[in-house]
């Protein structure tokens, strides 16, 4: 299938001018426009979508991009970005990358063929170098990401950091130095925060770093169900297991209690996210709550804020400030954690 890129080369112009036509920019010479029509039609570059698009000045569209729908978490934010966007007028596209760098940039291509406002993109698998490309064609907020403070990217996080040392400082109230920790896979700033937070608060309280303590995980309640057969399978194993997000701090409890450990009885276990079915599982999950809902919410107000920058530009060579934002975390205390066993 023929890309953006490909009717750029065809047409000897930049991928912007190519965006700028398929857009029905006034900008662009006459002569460019020309040429990169002439590719279009060479290689049939998705002819009856760019045809549309000529025709169209403006949609009322918007995309979110999630990595992961089976992630309980992100139905939540789309829900929240859903809601905001409907009231705003907008309609969402909504599409699931696989956490995979080829399927984003596909999807990407795509809704910028046709005509989307602007996109929301959560975990984003691209390089900086790639997202500022698209960031010069379209208005684009990174929900977890780690983008300098600099004019251009608006990006949208939450304070993982703090939230997992309140998460800490809960087990060791309780009297626990044995803390097992079950990471997220490191591609976002989301994972490799709480991974840090992990390290800073043992330092922090002369706890001894077991490197048999942490393993990494992939967000399943299997990952965390395996993870923790494989903790208390150590000659000393933890008295207590944080698990990056709730599924595998789901799977955790399962296998504990499979194996005949009581929970928080013997182990306590904490999880990540707050997800609806963290208060349905039995003993229901001590977790960290992240403002799902409202990460759509506010992401949608972001975005609707760089398009009105946009607007303002009309067309003209801007240096966009660009928007950072941290939302708060908080712990949500349940019936998983408890004191250590004597």
């Amino acid at each position: 299938m023929s890309t953006m890129k490909d009717v750029a080369k065809r047409a000897g112009v930049s991928l912007g001018t190519v965006s700028n036509v398929l857009n029905n920019r006034a900008s662009v010479r006459q002569e460019n426009r020309e040429r990169v029509l002439k590719a279009v039609e060479e290689i049939n570059f998705k002819a009856n979508m760019v045809a549309r698009t000529l025709k169209t000045k403006s949609s009322n569209d918007i995309a979110l991009i999630i990595p992961d729908i089976n992630n309980p978490f992100y139905p939540e934010l789309a829900r929240g970005v859903e809601d905001a966007a409907n009231k705003a007028g907008l309609q969402v596209f909504l599409c699931n990358n696989d956490r995979a760098q080829d399927k984003e940039r596909a999807y990407i291509e795509s809704l910028i063929t046709k005509n989307v406002h602007g996109l929301i993109i959560a975990k984003s698998q691209l390089s900086e170098d790639e997202i500022k490309q698209i960031n010069d064609q379209i208005a684009v907020i990174q929900v977890d990401a780690d983008m300098p403070q600099k004019a251009g990217y608006s990006v949208l996080n939450v304070d993982d950091y703090g939230g997992f040392l309140k998460g800490m400082a809960l087990l060791y109230d309780y009297g626990h130095e044995q803390i097992a920790f079950i990471s997220g896979m490191m591609e976002s700033l989301s994972s490799t925060v709480r991974y840090d937070a992990y390290l800073k608060f043992i330092t922090g309280h002369n706890i001894e770093f077991r490197s048999n303590y942490v393993i990494k995980g992939d967000y399943s309640w299997s990952c965390g169900y395996k993870a923790a057969k494989v903790f208390m399978a150590l000659g000393n194993p933890p008295t207590a297991i944080f698990a990056a997000n709730d599924m595998m701090a789901i799977g955790c409890i399962k296998a504990l209690q499979e194996m005949g450990f009581s929970v928080p009885e013997d182990v306590s276990v904490i999880g990540y996210d707050n997800i609806e079915i963290s208060k349905l599982c039995t003993p229901t999950l001590t977790t960290i709550n992240q403002p799902k809902y409202d990460l759509g919410v506010r992401s949608v107000e972001m975005l609707l804020r760089r398009l009105e920058e946009r607007s303002v530009a009309c067309g003209a060579q801007v240096d966009f400030q660009g928007e950072h934002l941290t939302l708060p975390t908080y712990v949500v205390l349940r019936k998983s954690v408890g004191p250590v066993k004597e």
